[in-house]
């Protein structure tokens, strides 16, 4: 079997976490008077104006650590997988892995399989499941251009319910990385 080739680059959590901080407030203090640019930067703009450019900044700052939260609980649910088949793991879950590897390699589905397999473990509710999947909607929305209205799941989920949910999965019983 060939290994999967890891990068170890993978965000953690806490780091997303602090990204999306840092850069939260770094736009509040753009867009405050204690900027030493904020009256040449926003000339000609009304007080109503800058609140509303506020606010789509931030809203937009969310959406990417939305959409990387979810890409680095898709990684460990990948690596996991990765990591069962390649030490050929004697635990129930790898075995049912490794026939799936046979015929998906490491292209294995996201929603309908890695997921799936989790239902059975210990540790791992089946409502964080079906709570994942509804945001890996969302995800699939963010990551593929937003050019279509979002039905499926809720229409937005905010960064501190999916970090929530990032805590969740963290502790299911994954395979990590030396």
């Amino acid at each position: 079997m060939a290994k999967l080739s890891k990068s170890k680059q993978h965000l953690d959590f806490e780091d997303i976490a602090d990204m999306y901080s840092f850069r939260e407030k770094s736009l509040r203090l753009f867009f405050s008077d204690n900027n030493p640019e904020y009256f040449s930067s926003f000339v000609g703009y009304t007080p109503n104006e800058v609140l509303e450019e506020l606010r789509y900044q931030i809203s937009e700052v969310e959406r990417d650590a939305c959409l990387n939260l979810l890409a680095a609980i898709e990684a460990l649910f990948r690596l996991d997988y990765a990591i069962r088949c390649e030490e050929k793991d004697k635990a129930e879950i790898s075995r049912r892995f490794r026939d799936l590897f046979s015929e998906y390699q490491y292209r294995l589905p996201l929603e309908d399989s890695l997921f799936e397999e989790r239902k059975n473990e210990p540790l791992v509710k089946s409502s964080v499941i079906s709570y994942l999947k509804s945001a890996f909607k969302y995800r699939h929305w963010l990551a593929h251009g937003r050019y279509w209205t979002l039905k499926a799941g809720k229409p937005k989920y905010d960064f501190y319910e999916l970090y929530t949910l990032a805590l969740e999965v963290d502790k299911f019983p994954f395979k990590r990385m030396q």
